[in-house]
C-alpha cells in the first residue's frame, strides 16, 4: 500500500500535496482566523472546528483515491475494483476515534463534528454497503501511514458512526445552526487552503479612516453617525434623508467587525466602492458582483490586475465587501452548500442600503435572511430614505430583533435647522420637451423617465428642438455607459459650475452622488420618486417657492405603467395610490418628515388592499421561504428577478470588428489568467446585457453571428440598431423589464 498519502495530485500542478500538508494549511488558517475574529465562535466550537479540519480529509487514505492521483506506473492493485469510488468524506468518519472524541466533547458536539466532516462535500447517495466494504477491507491498510503522519486514528477503521451522521438531528433548529457554523467554516478553511488564500484578511481601522477623512474636510460626526457609532452592537432600522452621510454612518457602526454592504444597482456599488477605497483611503474593501473582474481591470489600468483582491473578495475574505444581493443572500433557499455563507454572516455585520428599491420577492429574501442571520448571532443595519411600514410589520412577525429610533435622521443646514429641499408640482400630462423647455435650461437639469424607450424618444425630441442633451440608460455598451456615468457624475458634483441636461432612467435613483438643480420626472411610485428627488438639492437648502421638482403622471398613464402586471414597471395599485396621495401635496414645499408620512399612507396593508399584486408576491414568497426545510429538493422561490443575456450589437461589431477578432485570437492562444481577464474585459466593453425574454424574441430574426470564447462564454451578435448617442433600440414589442 501507499506510504505517501496524497490529498492533491502533482500531475496537473507543479507540486503534489500530502494529506498532512493540506491539513496543516487548514490548521494554520484556523489559528489566524481565530486571532482575527476571536468572537466568531465559542472556545469549544473553535476546538471542534480544529478537529473537523484535522480529520476532514483522512478518508482520502484509500486505494481508489490514491490511485486516482498517480500516473499509471505508480498505481497499486485495487482489490475492490468492482466497487465505485466512495466519497472520501464518508470514509473520514471511519478513521475518527469516536470514543476519545465522546470523552472530550460529549455526544451532541461529536454529532455536529461527525456531520460536518461527513457532509463537508455534498455528494450523491451514500451507498452504505460499498462504504462498509471499503472501510472493512481497504482502510485498514492505511492506518499506520496515517499514524506516521501524526493523525490520531482508529487502529481498526469502523462503520459505527451512522447514528452520528443522521441529518434528522438537524431538524431541530438549534442543532442546524450549530452544524452550519462548524460545517460552513470548515468549508471556508478548506477553500482558502486549497486556493492558497487567506481565510480572512485582518480589518484595518475603518472608523479611524473615516475620522481622518472627516477631519481633512473639516467635518465632524452628525447625529446619525454618532448614533450608529454609539450602538455598534445592535441591529438597526434607520430612516434618514438622502445625502446625510449614511455610508459614513454605516462604517462607524461597522467598527472592527467584518462587513457585507449591499446596494440594489451595480453602478451604485461601484460608486460606493470607489468612495471607500479612494476617497476615504480604506483599502481592505472588496467589490463583488457579476462584472467584478471587469471593474477591477478598469481600475488597474496599465498596472497588473490585483488577483489577490479578486480571489479574496470572491471568497468573502475581505473585512468589507460591497456587493449585489444575489451574491450573498442565496443561502435563504437552504440548498446543499448554503452553510458557508450563513456561517460567514453569523460573525458579520450586514448593511442593506435602500431596501425599498428591491422587488417584493427580493425583500422577502432579505427579511428571511435577516431572520437566519440574527438567529445565528450576526448583526444588520437597514438604512433608507423611505421605508414601507409593511416591511417593519413582517420583521416583527418573524421576531427579528432591531432598534428603530422614534424619529428619522434629517439633514441639517449650517444653522442646525432641517433642510427644506424640494417644492413639488404634479402635472397630469405627458413629460415632453415642451414641458421642460418652458423652464430655464441654463442650470443642471435632470430628467428621469420610467423606460428606455421613453428616454430615447425624449432624447430625439430634444435633438429635433436643437437642444444639447445627454442620455444615460442601461442599454448602452459597457464602454459607452462607463463614459456617460463619469460625465454625469462630474456634472453632478456640487463644485462643478457647468450646466447641462441629462435624460436617464432609474439608474441614478440610488446612491449615485449627484446634485442637480431641477428635476422633471415621470411618476413610478412614491419611494422611487423620493429616491429621484434625492438627486436634486442633495445637500442644499432650497430657498425658492417655484417648484424644483415636476412630476408627470401622464395624459393617461406615464411610460412603463400599465394595469397589466406583465407590462408595468411598478405595481399598478401602488402607482394609483401614490398618485392619489401626492396630489394632496401639489405645489407645496415637501418637508422630509412629510415624505416619510406619505410613505406610511401608501405602503400599508390597509391602503393597498387585497388586490395589490406587490403585496401578494411579497406574502407568498415570504410564506414559501418560512416553510423551506434544509436540503429539501423540491422547487423553491428563485432569487433572480430577471435572467439576462449579454450580446454585441451588430453595428458595434462592424465598427470594432478588427479589435474584436484580435481579442478572440489572443484568447485562443490560452494566455495567463491576468491577461485572459484583461482581454475578456476589453471584449465586454463592446457588450450589453438585455433581458432573456428580449433575446429570445430577437434570436430568430435578428441574430447575426456569435462570438464564442469557450463553452461558458459566448456573445451573440444581434442586428438591433445601436448608436453611441441613443444606445440599443429594440425592434421587437417591449415588455416592462427593460430599465
Amino acid at each position: 500500500m501507499f506510504t505517501e498519502l496524497l490529498a492533491k495530485s502533482g500531475v496537473d500542478t507543479s507540486v503534489a500535496e500530502t494529506i498532512r500538508e493540506h491539513t496543516a494549511k487548514l490548521l494554520d488558517r484556523h489559528s489566524k482566523f481565530q486571532e482575527i475574529y476571536p468572537h466568531a465562535l465559542s472556545k469549544e466550537d473553535w476546538a471542534l472546528l480544529a478537529e473537523a479540519a484535522e480529520y476532514h480529509d483522512v478518508g482520502k487514505a484509500n486505494t481508489k483515491f490514491q490511485n486516482k492521483l498517480r500516473k499509471i506506473e505508480n498505481k497499486q492493485l485495487d482489490l475492490l475494483e468492482g466497487i465505485e469510488e466512495v466519497p472520501h468524506a464518508y470514509l473520514s468518519c471511519a478513521y475518527m476515534p469516536l470514543k476519545e472524541l465522546l470523552k472530550r466533547y460529549g455526544k451532541e458536539q461529536v454529532r455536529i463534528l461527525m456531520l460536518a466532516v461527513y457532509y463537508h462535500h455534498e455528494r450523491s447517495e451514500e451507498r452504505l454497503e460499498d462504504c462498509k466494504k471499503v472501510i472493512e477491507q481497504d482502510l485498514i491498510n492505511y492506518v499506520s501511514a496515517l499514524a506516521d503522519e501524526g493523525f490520531n486514528v482508529n487502529e481498526i477503521p469502523k462503520h459505527n458512526f451512522g447514528k452520528f451522521t443522521d441529518k434528522e438531528f438537524l431538524r431541530v433548529r438549534e442543532n442546524l445552526y450549530h452544524f452550519v457554523r462548524i460545517k460552513g467554516l470548515l468549508n471556508k478553511l478548506d477553500y482558502a487552503a486549497s486556493g492558497d488564500l487567506d481565510v480572512e484578511i485582518a480589518p484595518g481601522d475603518v472608523f479611524g479612516t473615516v475620522d481622518k477623512y472627516f477631519k481633512s474636510l473639516g467635518y465632524k460626526k452628525n447625529d446619525l453617525q454618532d448614533y450608529l457609532f454609539q450602538y455598534q452592537n445592535d441591529n438597526h432600522v434607520v430612516i434618514a434623508s438622502t445625502g446625510i452621510g449614511k455610508t459614513e454612518g454605516a462604517l462607524y457602526w461597522l467598527g472592527h467587525d467584518k462587513g457585507i454592504f449591499t446596494l440594489p444597482l451595480k453602478v451604485s456599488i461601484n460608486a460606493i466602492y470607489d468612495r471607500i477605497h479612494k476617497d476615504f483611503g480604506y483599502k481592505q474593501v472588496g467589490l463583488l458582483h457579476s462584472d467584478m473582474r471587469s471593474e477591477y481591470a478598469k481600475r488597474a489600468g496599465d498596472q497588473d490586475l490585483d488577483l489577490f483582491a479578486i480571489n479574496h473578495t470572491k471568497q468573502l475574505a475581505q473585512p468589507l465587501t460591497i456587493t449585489t444581493l444575489d451574491q450573498v443572500i442565496d443561502f435563504v433557499g437552504l440548498y446543499p452548500g448554503f452553510e458557508l455563507k450563513l456561517a460567514i454572516f453569523s460573525y458579520s455585520k450586514f448593511i442593506i442600503d435602500e431596501i425599498q428599491m428591491y422587488s417584493p420577492r427580493l425583500v422577502a429574501f432579505i427579511l428571511m435572511g435577516l431572520k437566519y442571520i440574527t438567529d445565528m448571532g450576526g448583526k444588520f443595519l437597514i438604512m433608507t430614505a423611505t421605508l414601507p411600514p409593511l416591511f417593519i410589520e413582517a420583521m416583527h412577525k418573524l421576531n427579528i430583533p432591531f432598534k428603530q429610533p422614534d424619529n428619522p435622521f434629517l439633514k441639517l443646514n449650517e444653522h442646525g435647522k432641517v433642510m427644506n429641499r424640494h417644492v413639488i408640482q404634479i402635472i397630469e400630462r405627458d413629460l415632453t420637451v415642451e414641458e421642460v423647455a418652458a423652464h430655464s435650461l441654463n442650470q443642471k437639469v435632470l430628467i428621469i423617465v420610467n423606460t428606455v424607450k421613453k428616454a430615447q424618444e425624449l432624447y430625439e425630441a430634444f435633438i429635433y428642438a436643437d437642444c444639447e442633451v445627454n442620455l444615460l440608460h442601461s442599454r448602452f455598451i459597457n464602454n459607452d455607459r462607463y463614459e456617460k456615468e463619469n460625465f454625469i457624475k462630474k456634472l453632478g458634483k456640487r463644485d462643478c459650475d457647468e450646466t447641462g441636461i441629462w435624460i436617464t432612467t432609474q439608474l441614478v435613483e440610488a446612491s449615485v452622488d449627484i446634485d442637480f438643480d431641477i428635476l422633471f420626472t415621470e411618476l413610478s411610485e412614491a419611494t422611487g420618486l423620493f429616491q429621484r428627488m434625492g438627486r436634486v438639492y442633495r445637500g442644499r437648502d432650497y430657498k425658492g417657492t417655484t417648484p424644483n421638482v415636476y412630476v408627470f403622471t401622464g395624459h393617461e398613464l406615464p411610460s412603463g405603467v400599465s394595469e397589466s402586471d406583465m407590462r408595468s414597471v411598478v405595481d399598478y395599485t401602488i402607482y394609483q395610490k401614490s398618485r392619489e396621495v401626492l396630489l394632496q401635496y401639489n405645489n407645496q414645499l415637501l418637508k422630509e418628515k412629510t415624505k416619510m408620512n406619505i410613505i406610511n399612507q401608501i405602503y400599508s396593508r390597509e391602503a393597498l388592499g387585497d388586490n395589490c399584486s406587490y403585496l401578494r408576491e411579497f406574502d407568498v414568497t415570504l410564506t414559501q421561504l418560512e416553510n423551506v426545510l434544509p436540503y429539501e429538493e423540491k422547487e423553491k422561490p428563485t432569487l433572480r428577478d430577471i435572467e439576462n443575456q449579454t450580446i454585441i450589437p451588430s453595428a458595434v461589431y462592424q465598427e470594432k470588428k478588427e479589435e474584436i477578432q484580435n481579442i478572440q485570437k489572443e484568447l485562443e492562444e490560452k494566455p495567463g489568467l491576468k491577461q485572459r481577464i484583461k482581454l475578456l474585459n476589453q471584449l465586454q466593453d463592446y457588450t450589453i446585457s438585455i433581458p432573456k425574454w428580449a433575446y429570445k424574441m430577437a434570436e430568430k430574426e435578428f441574430k447575426y453571428d456569435v462570438i464564442a470564447i469557450d463553452k461558458y462564454i459566448n456573445y451573440p451578435i444581434i442586428t438591433f440598431q445601436y448608436t453611441k448617442e441613443k444606445g440599443l433600440i429594440y425592434e421587437i414589442e417591449e415588455g416592462a423589464n427593460f430599465l
